[in-house]
């Protein structure tokens, strides 16, 4: 007798693998969630930072990015215009692992009034940086901090750079 499988018993075998390749899709797809969920915030141990930036004339700087670097993990977080951030290691503000880290600023000039045609050619000059070079760069930054639980909020008071100083 011969065992050729007519149409109607392939149909069947297929739609029978469709469903159980859809089931261990959904599956895995929960697992993956769940994995990643369990991945952030306070399951990677992070304490909330939050601070401001200001140049030693009080004033809040308007712009840059805060860099916390030489612990287990390294943490940023955008400075707004009046100097506020909020620091991020996983998310964009989850916070920082508890510890202690030398403290990195970049980006930190006046607003760029350039057009966007002329920054991306290279026409003009990008305005000077309103902070001292020693603070783009771990090595040479005196800003030391320690974040601890349950939050650490950072004031950071910083020199002017010899751009801004003349300027004065």
């Amino acid at each position: 007798m011969n065992m050729r499988p007519t149409r109607e018993t392939a149909v069947v075998e297929t739609t029978d693998r469709s469903r159980s390749m859809t089931g261990r899709c959904v599956v895995l797809a929960i697992l993956t969630v769940m994995l990643a969920s369990a991945g952030c915030g306070k399951a990677q141990g992070t304490v909330a930072v939050t601070g401001r930036a200001v140049l030693k004339d009080g004033l809040g700087l308007p712009g840059g990015r805060v860099i916390l670097t030489g612990g287990k993990t390294s943490a940023s977080g955008q400075i707004k215009p009046a100097g506020t951030f909020v620091l991020g290691t996983f998310t964009t503000s989850d916070g920082s692992k508890p510890g202690n880290y030398s403290v990195v600023i970049v980006g930190a000039t006046e607003p760029d009034t350039r057009s966007e045609f002329d920054r991306m050619g290279g026409v003009g000059k990008a305005p000077p940086s309103l902070i001292d070079k020693k603070y783009e760069a771990a090595a040479t930054s005196d800003l030391k901090v320690e974040i601890k639980p349950p939050k650490t909020h950072l004031e950071l008071v910083l020199d002017l750079s010899d751009a801004a100083v003349r300027k004065e």
